[in-house]
């Protein structure tokens, strides 16, 4: 597909900028989201990378690569980029908001460059990496399980629940009902899936079907009815208790 072959080009594009900037200091870039799992909506969806550096970057490499993603003539295929860069050190530590050193977004309406030194770290990096070591893929060094580490499901589980809420207050009905789907079938199953794939484990799973096919038309951008805030309210009452309850089970078999 045409879409897929640009997503392919501009992945492998931002991989090449980034070994101009650091040389031998990368160790590693990985697509992870839609991208890597058959899922990306052309030219809705964003494209999601990270990059691993075996140092911390210097004042000058910050800059560079702020300029050479944020550059206008560099197109993304989709809605924009959503970057991250963390060194391979910061791995190694345990936390619930893991340290970085640059993050990127090119998506107009949230466009920023954000400089991780003094930072408190980025929350949502424990499901990227998590998504990125289960199903993301290497442009560039080792696979990601060998760079990545395992996530607690404890971790995922909460992450999660904030990710529903904040969908629910800042998203569209149709992600946060997909989203929600994900967190449900993660919760009850333990597998990290697109939406796309979530969508079809709600539908086959009976959790309100029509509903779900719906927002699974939608996403695709072929709505007839679009999904009102209070059906997303639904789905985001049944993943936080299918998560609560989740946590809850993690809790017993620590004990």
């Amino acid at each position: 597909m045409e879409a897929n072959r640009k997503v392919v080009g501009f992945t492998k594009d931002v991989t090449r900028r980034l070994e101009g900037v650091l040389g031998d200091a990368l160790l590693g870039v990985y697509v992870h989201g839609s991208a890597s799992m058959d899922a990306f909506v052309y030219p809705t969806s964003d494209i999601d990378m990270l990059a691993v550096s075996h140092r911390e970057l210097t004042d000058t490499e910050r800059r560079k690569i702020a300029d050479v993603l944020l550059d206008p003539a560099m197109p993304c295929p989709g809605s924009g980029l959503e970057f991250s860069l963390v060194t391979d050190d910061s791995l190694n530590v345990p936390s619930e908001s893991p340290a970085f050193e640059v993050h990127i977004c090119t998506v107009p309406a949230k466009r920023k460059f954000v400089d991780g030194r003094g930072h408190p770290g980025d929350p949502d990096l424990v499901l990227h990496y998590a998504m990125c070591r289960e199903r993301g893929y290497a442009t560039f060094g080792p696979p990601p399980r060998e760079v990545f580490p395992l996530i607690p499901r404890s971790w995922v589980l909460d992450a999660m629940l904030d990710e529903l809420h904040w969908a629910y207050l800042n998203a569209d009905s149709t992600y946060t009902i997909l989203n929600a789907c994900r967190a449900a079938q993660y919760a009850e199953t333990g597998q990290l899936t697109s939406k796309f794939e979530a969508g079809r484990w709600a539908v086959e799973h009976r959790h309100r079907p029509m509903l779900v096919q719906l927002a699974l038309r939608t996403h695709r951008g072929r709505p007839k009815i679009v999904p009102t805030q209070e059906h997303a309210k639904w789905f985001v009452d049944f993943a936080t208790e299918r998560l609560h309850a989740a946590l809850e089970a993690e809790d017993i078999d620590e004990d």
